[in-house]
């Protein structure tokens, strides 16, 4: 057997040991992980969550969401039938800076003076019950409230149109949280 023979099936054993494993999307298993269950009240109330697990029923708050009906214009995608950079027309005042300066008011003192802090998500998805789920990997900012008042100012790409602002309180209150605009500047609960 010459030297060229053994490598070929050296390689050959080497890279077929190698394969497998790859995910077929199955679930895993989730026995003996309890079963959270949800029931939400009106935009603005409380949402609860009860254990299931091994039969027994604790109640766990979980946040409290405000109603926002506030819609943001979204600008049209624009189209072009240029073929080539001279081709291009672009209007005057247009900006080329991506990232915009924004601020937001927020007062909670109606609702708690507790010591606090806000945060702000850029990605988030609605929960069935009407409450939010913040991709925590996606903040944006988070400022510490004084007697329920605080002033955020942050940067925000032009093309993030909803954040997620949610209160954590240091005492343990159930936290609370609304979805907000780009064009917003006050948060008042």
């Amino acid at each position: 057997m010459n030297i060229y023979s053994i490598v070929t099936v050296s390689l050959v054993l080497l890279l077929t040991a190698c394969g497998g494993g790859g995910g077929d999307g199955g679930s895993a298993s989730t026995s003996g992980s309890p079963t959270i269950t949800g029931s939400a009240t009106e935009a603005g109330g409380s949402t609860t969550a009860s254990n299931t697990s091994n039969g027994t029923s604790n109640p766990t708050p979980t946040v409290l969401t405000g109603a926002n009906p506030e819609v943001v214009d979204i600008p049209p995608t624009v189209t072009s039938d240029a073929t080539q950079m001279s081709e291009m027309v672009v209007p005057n005042g247009f900006s080329y800076d991506p990232v915009v300066s924004q601020s937001l008011e927020v007062d909670i003192s109606s609702y708690s003076i507790s010591q606090a802090y806000v945060s702000i998500y850029g990605g988030f998805v609605e929960n069935p019950d009407g409450s939010y789920s913040a991709d925590y990997n996606s903040r944006i900012t988070a400022k510490t409230l004084e007697s329920g008042f605080g002033d955020v100012d942050y940067l925000l790409a032009d093309s993030q149109y909803y954040m997620l602002a949610e209160v954590f309180f240091y005492d343990g209150t159930t936290p609370i949280q609304m979805r907000i605009t780009n064009e917003q500047t006050q948060w008042v609960w």
